[in-house]
């Protein structure tokens, strides 16, 4: 869907050739609306165990999304204990990715105390998600 006039720019858009590092909330309207997630994915990515479900890709994320000029190329949780955001990353870590996940922790950390999926959302509740991306990440 989209407007005659707008038409021209949409056709001449290039992705952006360097990346654009988000780490954003499960409710950002990329993600909040949206019940498939495969064209958010690298099709390589979506054979990952953390995507996966019985009946295959997961409809929904576990956690907050890390995007990168539109795709999901990871995913994080704020752990209040540790005061951290614990995360894997589904492209090769790099100074640009690790200096967005620290300037988002310490705004978090500083600034809000927590960050919560929802509103019954407890860190107990968040510990296995926060163990699942441990164990993706290596951890």
């Amino acid at each position: 869907m989209l407007l005659p006039e707008d038409a021209g720019r949409f056709e001449k858009f290039e992705v952006p050739k360097h990346a654009q590092y988000a780490l954003v909330a499960s409710a950002d309207a990329m993600l909040l609306l949206r019940r498939e997630l495969a064209t958010l994915l690298d099709p390589k990515e979506q054979a990952l165990e953390l995507l996966r479900a019985k009946g295959g890709l997961i409809a929904e994320l576990p956690s907050h999304a890390i995007l990168d000029r539109g795709r999901i190329i990871g995913l994080w949780e704020f752990e209040p204990a540790q005061g951290r955001i614990e995360w894997v990353s589904f492209v090769p870590r790099n100074r640009d990715l690790e200096r967005v996940v620290a300037h988002t922790e310490e705004f978090i950390r500083d600034e809000l105390g927590d960050l919560r999926s929802f509103s019954l959302d407890s860190p107990a509740r968040r510990a296995p998600r926060i163990e699942s991306l441990r164990k993706a990440a290596g951890a």
